[in-house]
C-alpha cells in the first residue's frame, strides 16, 4: 500500500536549474535554500494484515539528524504532506481494520527506518510494519513451566521461571505487578453458569503472588527483562543439563505445615508477596501446560486484605462428565481491565477455549500435539522480535495472539 501526496505545493521561490526541475523554500535569514518533496510511502504489513487493510487513524515522524528538525504527520498522509531533504530517522504508529473470517479486525502497527536519506534520487520511504501492542509496556518475555526433564526423563524439575520484560524505550517499574494462574483449565469442557466466571467477564485465577515495592523500587530498564523463578537454585547440580536460577531476581516462597512437601529458599534473593494460593503446600505452575497466565496491575491502594474481601471468585459449573451442577472453590476474579498481558498455554490434543477474554488472547500457545508428550520438558515459550524501537531496543510482538506471539524453544 502506497500513501503518497499530491503534487501541489506553494514555494516561495521557484528555481529551475539546468535542466532538472526543483522544489525550494527560500530561507528569511541567509541564501541558503530548503529543497522539499512530497512525502512518498511504501508500507510492507506483517504476515497476516492484506493489503487492502484500511488506515483508521496514525502518525509518522519524521525526526531529522543533523537539524533535529521534527515533522509529524497524520495518516493517512494528506495531500499537502512535503518533507525537506535531508537524514531521517522515522517512526509509525497506525490503527488498521480488515476483514478476516467474517469479522472486522483492528490492529496497532508500528515501524521504525534509521538513517534514511530524502533526496532528488531518493525520495520514497520503505516502512516495514509490526503488530504492536503500545497499552502493554511490560509483558511476558518467556515461560518456562514444563521444567527441565528429571534424571529419568519422566517429569519436570523444580526450575520453572517467567521473565517480565519492559517493551517500551522507557524505565518501567514491576513494584505491585502480579503473576496470576488461571483456576478453569483450557482443556475443561465443563459448562460455567456463573456470569462472573466468564473470561469475558472477568479471569478466575488460583494463585496470586505479587512483586514486592513501594512504587519505584523494581526497575526494568528499556529493552531488559526481570527473571522470578520457582526455586532461585543450581539445579544442574542435581541434573546435568538443568538450569541455575541463582540469577533470579525475584523467587516464589511457600512456608508450609506439611512434613513431607517442602519449598526451598535461597535467602539471597528477595520473595514475591503471596497474596492468595489454592495450594495448601507449594504452587507449580501446571506443567502440563494447560492454563493461562497474566500480568496484572491491581488498582493504586488495593491490598491483599482489600483484593481477598471484595474478590471472591466461587462460581457454580456442570461438570461434562456427569452432568451434575458443582462449585468450583478457592479462586478469585481479576477483572479484565487490570491485565497488561495474558497468555493461553495448552497442547493441541486438549485445547478447548481459553481462561482469558480473547481480546486478551484469541487462541494458545502449544506445548505439544499430544497431551502425554514427555518431550515437552526442558521447553520454553519465548516471545517473538517484532522489530526494533527507536532507541535499537528489541519490541517484542504483541498481537493479542499467542500463537502468533510465541516460539517454543529449549530451554538450555
Amino acid at each position: 500500500m502506497k500513501h503518497n501526496s499530491n503534487f501541489k505545493h506553494l514555494l516561495l521561490n521557484a528555481l529551475i536549474i539546468g535542466s532538472l526541475s526543483t522544489f525550494a523554500v527560500s530561507c528569511s535569514d541567509d541564501d541558503d535554500s530548503i529543497v522539499t518533496y512530497p512525502v512518498t510511502i511504501s508500507d510492507t504489513y506483517p504476515a497476516g494484515v492484506p493489503s487492502t487493510a484500511v488506515v483508521k487513524s496514525g502518525t509518522v515522524v519524521y525526526n531529522e539528524l543533523n537539524t533535529g528538525v521534527k515533522k509529524v504527520f497524520d495518516l493517512p498522509l494528506p495531500a499537502d504532506a512535503f518533507i525537506a531533504e535531508g537524514t531521517y530517522n522515522i517512526e509509525g504508529n497506525m490503527t488498521v481494520s480488515y476483514a478476516s473470517d467474517g469479522e472486522q479486525i483492528e490492529r496497532s502497527l508500528r515501524a521504525v527506518a534509521n538513517q534514511v536519506v530524502v533526496s532528488g534520487s531518493n525520495g520514497a520511504t520503505s516502512l516495514n510494519w509490526f503488530f504492536y501492542n503500545p497499552e502493554n509496556t511490560l509483558v511476558f518475555g518467556e515461560i518456562f513451566v514444563t521444567g527441565s526433564p528429571n534424571a529419568k526423563g519422566t517429569g519436570g524439575l523444580y526450575d520453572t521461571y517467567f521473565t517480565i520484560y519492559n517493551n517500551t524505550d522507557e524505565v518501567q517499574y514491576a513494584d505491585g505487578l502480579a503473576i496470576v494462574e488461571s483456576k478453569i483449565l483450557n482443556s475443561s469442557t465443563d459448562k460455567i453458569l456463573t456470569a462472573s466466571a466468564d473470561p469475558e467477564a472477568n479471569f478466575t485465577v488460583q494463585t496470586v503472588y505479587v512483586i514486592p515495592g513501594t512504587g519505584t523500587d523494581v526497575a526494568i530498564l528499556p529493552g531488559q527483562s526481570i527473571k522470578i523463578a520457582d526455586q532461585a537454585n543450581d539445579f544442574s547440580t542435581q541434573v546435568s543439563g538443568a538450569l541455575d536460577n541463582t540469577d533470579a531476581d525475584f523467587e516464589w516462597y511457600d512456608e508450609t505445615t506439611s512434613a513431607s512437601v517442602k519449598d526451598t529458599e535461597n535467602l539471597s534473593v528477595p520473595n514475591l508477596d503471596k497474596w492468595y494460593s489454592y495450594s495448601a503446600t507449594i504452587w507449580l505452575p501446571s506443567n502440563q501446560c494447560n492454563r493461562s497466565y497474566a500480568l496484572v496491575r491491581f488498582p493504586a491502594g488495593m491490598t491483599a486484605e482489600s483484593y481477598l474481601a471484595q474478590y471472591d471468585g466461587t462460581y457454580k459449573y456442570v461438570n461434562a462428565a456427569t452432568g451434575i451442577e458443582m462449585t468450583g472453590t478457592k479462586c478469585y476474579v481479576i477483572k479484565n481491565e487490570w491485565i497488561l498481558d495474558g497468555v493461553n498455554l495448552c497442547n493441541d490434543e486438549q485445547w478447548i477455549r481459553g481462561s482469558l477474554s480473547a481480546a486478551i488472547d484469541m487462541s494458545y500457545a502449544s506445548i505439544s500435539t499430544k497431551k502425554s508428550d514427555t518431550n515437552r520438558f526442558g521447553k520454553k515459550f519465548v516471545r517473538k522480535v517484532a522489530g526494533k524501537s527507536p532507541a535499537g531496543n528489541d519490541v517484542l510482538m504483541d498481537t493479542n495472539d499467542s500463537a502468533a506471539d510465541f516460539e517454543l524453544v529449549s530451554a538450555r
